[in-house]
């Protein structure tokens, strides 16, 4: 069996498996723009299951390097030690893919900082909006000479931020 073709295998899925999850990051970003939360659960699912999928893969990808550890009887921990065994032609191709990792992993934390950002956002203007509705209708009573209570008419942009 060649190992190496398989691990060349796996990590081309496993890149088509990260496309997708970027894609569906950059439509998680256009569901909390609208703030369609139903579509946005959606997503997370699908997400959830592309990032067991990649799991899977990650598992297989180190059994089989665990194998080649034991039929070349050397220690091979990760895609780095392959550069002794593959042929210079295998070896071109998984460095093109752990480059083409490295770039949409890194396209995919931008996406995912932009979601947090928007999140986070919304959440704020959430929190703002409730001190602003419970500031205007807090008690602001006063009390009088004659101890009767008067209550001071607020207006929406008299209260306190």
């Amino acid at each position: 069996m060649n190992y190496v073709k398989k691990i060349i295998e796996l990590l081309e899925e496993e890149y088509k498996v990260f496309e997708k999850v970027l894609n569906l990051s950059n439509e998680k970003t256009k569901y909390i723009v609208e703030n369609n939360l139903s579509g946005l659960i959606e997503l997370s699912n699908q997400e959830k299951k592309e990032a067991e999928t990649i799991s899977k893969l990650e598992r297989e990808r180190q059994e089989i390097l665990d194998a080649l550890s034991k039929e070349k009887n050397i220690a091979i921990a990760n895609l780095n030690d392959l550069a002794f065994i593959a042929t210079p032609n295998e070896w071109q191709k998984i460095n093109d893919l752990k480059a083409k990792l490295g770039e949409i992993i890194f396209k995919l934390k931008k996406a995912n900082d932009l979601n947090a950002f928007l999140v986070s956002s919304a959440l704020e203007y959430i929190d703002f909006m409730t001190n602003v509705i419970s500031s205007y209708f807090s008690d602001n009573t006063t009390y009088q000479k004659d101890g009767q209570t008067s209550a001071q008419k607020k207006n929406l942009f008299d209260v306190k931020l």
